[in-house]
């Protein structure tokens, strides 16, 4: 009878204990739960996001994904096991799918190379370039959510080579390339993705107008280039030969690069700062994303993104300069970089 009494006692407090910590555990969950929706909050504040009741459930919980996601990236930065980190960007509550989906649209088709061909040619090449020190690089900027990363990384590359040459403080017509560079002439698609030598070839046959007067809309439009005034002409562009990271690097020491990258994945998405050097696809089919390099260090290049600067290290990336041909992220596949010649008579006759 004792020995019964002294089992039910040991159920009824092992029954309690375990009734305690479910408890216990609830509360720190709720608690945990608690201060994440607090630091949400917060982002929602900073960012300006607003979604309706549904919808603000939805994506606190892709955002709590991401957030749990950047705790356990930091504890592998602290302990020496990253060279970058990620952080709450103005993409947080963004899944990976949704964010792939929207923002990544650059195209690679197969095509021709030009006959102007930058080779490797085994020049000596300073051991670190930014362009932005010599003033020619101008401003990040963002392409909001339509699919025109092509033309942000063309443009860029197009007002560098403009800069050097003297033009000072010019900004070029992103809009215009999303509108008119696009259809039978040329293979991009406006906001539904596309190729920077699609906006290198259309500003050497038409030219391209200043921001000013043709500014960005982020949508699709019928093209206007005929109403601008002030546009410049460029004389077509150059390939750097592929999968060549020397020739990459000679080119880079003159030129800004438009290049073709593998965005994917959520560790590009919530990048924050340091050298990124995340395991990705360098495939040429696997390039989703155009941007432009300004620059290189022995351990990375210089990228400018086109996602505003609370994106990245104020707009740009560091990519990490691996042994391999294809470069991180496929950086080495698709690179190339316009040229302009100064002209007395810039403005262009339509057709």
């Amino acid at each position: 009878m004792q020995k019964g009494l002294l089992t039910l006692l040991a159920i009824t407090l092992l029954a309690g204990t375990s009734l305690l910590n479910t408890t216990i555990n609830n509360e720190s969950n709720s608690f945990l739960e608690d201060e994440v929706m607090k630091v949400y909050q917060n982002w929602q504040k900073e960012h300006g996001k607003r979604y309706t009741q549904f919808e603000n459930s939805h994506r606190f919980g892709i955002f709590k994904k991401n957030y749990e996601y950047i705790q356990e990236h930091q504890k592998r930065v602290d302990a020496g096991l990253e060279t970058f980190e990620i952080g709450l960007n103005n993409f947080a509550d963004l899944s990976v799918e949704e964010f792939e989906a929207k923002y990544l649209k650059y195209k690679s088709t197969p095509r021709e190379q030009t006959r102007q061909v930058y080779n490797k040619q085994g020049k000596q090449v300073p051991v670190e370039v930014d362009l932005r020190k010599d003033g020619v690089v101008s401003d990040v900027k963002n392409q909001g959510s339509c699919g025109s990363c092509w033309a942000f990384s063309a443009v860029a590359a197009l007002e560098t080579a403009l800069r050097q040459a003297g033009v000072k403080n010019v900004e070029l017509s992103e809009q215009e390339l999303v509108d008119c560079a696009v259809k039978d002439e040329f293979e991009s698609e406006g906001c539904d993705g596309g190729e920077m030598y699609d906006g290198f070839a259309y500003a050497s046959k038409y030219g391209i107008a200043i921001r000013s007067e043709y500014p960005y809309a982020g949508v699709d439009q019928q093209c206007a280039a005929k109403k601008t005034k002030t546009r410049y002409q460029f004389a077509g562009f150059v390939d750097v030969e592929s999968l060549n990271p020397q020739a990459y690097v000679e080119a880079a020491a003159e030129h800004a690069l438009s290049i073709g990258i593998n965005a994917s994945g959520i560790n590009f998405q919530l990048y924050k700062k340091g050298i990124y050097n995340a395991k990705c696809d360098g495939s040429k089919p696997a390039l989703n994303h155009g941007v432009t390099n300004v620059g290189y260090a022995p351990d990375y290049y210089l990228i400018k993104n086109s996602w505003g600067i609370s994106w990245g290290e104020s707009g740009y990336i560091r990519f990490a300069r691996i042994q391999d041909k294809q470069g991180q992220c496929g950086a080495q596949q698709e690179v190339n970089y316009p040229l302009y010649t100064k002209f007395e008579n810039q403005s262009v006759i339509f057709e």
